[in-house]
């Protein structure tokens, strides 16, 4: 069978697969942004985030959410990942995990590091957190201009051997590739190594927030290429040495692609297998979405009928169908990208991964 045969034959069942799940939904991960307070101003913040963001849902509304779905789904299947802003700034937020574990939820939590000592990593272990990814933007200058913030390397890398030490199951450093920090990937892999971390996962920033028209920040086209190809690599090498590396899941590479850089092929679950809850109470897909995208808030709407019956944009995409991707052949695997990227409803992804690997002319 021809390669293009091949690639023809994975595009139409993938495509299926993923029609069948969005008919399905079922609900497996459920994003928690406890705050948009922050111990750090990054650059390139999405959201963002200050000092004196809006603080979070009450705890007891937060309690009467999950426990509203955990009487309807089964929480043992659902992985609770708790964001922010910055989690640990939250005083009330082990309180809170402690009441959420005894659910069953499996919990996981991101985190920048800055609060993150021994003390607290053996804390987040006591209620029942199994995984943790911190970020992790380079080596001291790259990560300490990026989270503008001096000595903010130092504290990251404490927060993942406190976390290895105490035994937290899960550890993952996160990195957000710039410009800058493209050619520093290779000193990266060795920092996240020499921590004991057990994965290692990589993203380019997308234009939204702070990061939106800074050049400094966003890749172009050749080094979104290049990045492609070196996680190819590191993810290789990290089989070899027990650092499990992976590009994060933003659009559709292509199926030559695909498997060099992924766990499993590239598949948007926004809305179809994963929500989340903001700060402010708005019922999202996740946590990267633009305000448009919302689904209605848990101050007045019950979220299990959301999930039921809202989401129609996130399971049919046929909307997506527009511009450049009216017409694309790999439009029924891609499904117009993660939505993260489409900042308007009709103005069409920020970028299109497919056609920057796979260019049809060489300007």
């Amino acid at each position: 069978m021809s390669a293009s045969l091949q690639s023809f034959f994975k595009t139409v069942r993938w495509g299926l697969y993923q029609s069948l799940e969005a008919q399905v939904h079922d609900l497996l991960y459920l994003f928690w942004e406890a705050t948009r307070q922050c111990n750090l101003r990054c650059r390139h913040c999405g959201s963002d985030c200050t000092s004196d963001g809006h603080p979070g849902l009450p705890a007891h509304q937060v309690i009467a959410v999950l426990e509203r779905i955990a009487s309807v789904l089964r929480p043992e299947d659902i992985v609770l990942v708790v964001t922010g802003g910055e989690p640990l700034v939250r005083p009330d937020l082990f309180e809170i995990l402690e009441r959420v574990s005894a659910m069953d939820f499996h919990l996981g939590m991101v985190t920048n590091g800055i609060s993150l000592n021994e003390k607290a990593a053996r804390r987040l272990l006591s209620v029942g957190v199994t995984n943790v990814v911190v970020s992790l933007d380079g080596p001291k200058e790259s990560h300490d201009w990026l989270r503008n913030r001096q000595g903010a390397f130092e504290k990251a890398c404490r927060a993942i051997r406190a976390l290895v030490d105490a035994g937290m199951p899960s550890v993952e450093a996160i990195t957000c590739a710039t410009p800058r920090s493209l050619d520093l990937l290779e000193e990266t892999y060795e920092i996240v190594k020499s921590l004991g971390a057990h994965g290692w996962r990589i993203f380019n920033i997308f234009p939204a927030g702070r990061a939106e028209g800074n050049p400094e920040l966003i890749l172009t086209r050749k080094q979104i290429a290049a990045l492609v190809s070196k996680v190819a690599r590191f993810r290789k090498r990290g089989a070899e040495e027990g650092l499990l590396v992976n590009l994060s899941e933003e659009g559709y590479l292509g199926w030559d692609y695909e498997g060099l850089v992924r766990d499993q092929p590239y598949f948007c679950r926004a809305g179809i297998n994963i929500a989340g809850i903001l700060a402010d109470g708005t019922i999202s897909a996740c946590p990267n979405l633009p305000d448009w995208m919302g689904q209605g808030n848990v101050a007045q709407d019950d979220f299990m009928e959301v999930w039921e019956d809202g989401f129609t944009l996130f399971r049919d995409r046929s909307w997506t169908k527009q511009g450049a991707c009216s017409h694309c052949p790999q439009w029924q695997v891609c499904r117009g990208n993660s939505l993260h990227l489409w900042r308007t409803p009709d103005g069409g992804p920020a970028w299109c991964h497919y056609e920057i690997l796979h260019p049809q002319s060489d300007d």
